[in-house]
């Protein structure tokens, strides 16, 4: 994505805002990471809720772990509620990437 894109598009400055009132809401849960997965200009984006165990991953719950948390705090954010209609939130742990996807999260995120 360039410069120009995340410019044009106010959403990518949401985000921006967003990852750190997700990571203050949610490190309680063990959330130490927040990646975004994102095709801007269609609604569909997913954010990944980033921990350091297995556990702590699984803790989270599944399919869509913090769904509703998730959503209330992009909308604090900024973004409109039809803006997160079809988000979709993954977690996954640090141990996995590690272990599977040779300690990348570029890897994993794909």
């Amino acid at each position: 994505m360039s410069d120009s894109d995340r410019r044009h598009d106010p959403r990518w400055s949401l985000l921006d805002a967003a990852k750190a009132l997700l990571l203050n809401r949610l490190s309680a849960q063990g959330v130490e990471r927040i990646e975004f997965v994102a095709a801007f200009p269609q609604h569909e984006f997913a954010v990944w809720l980033c921990t350091q165990s297995d556990r702590e991953r699984d803790a989270l719950g599944s399919p869509d772990p913090m769904l509703d948390a998730v959503r209330a705090t992009l909308v604090e954010a900024g973004f409109t509620p039809d803006q997160v209609t079809d988000l979709r939130t993954v977690a996954q742990s640090q141990k996995t990437v590690d272990r599977d996807y040779e300690g990348s999260w570029f890897y994993a995120l794909r």
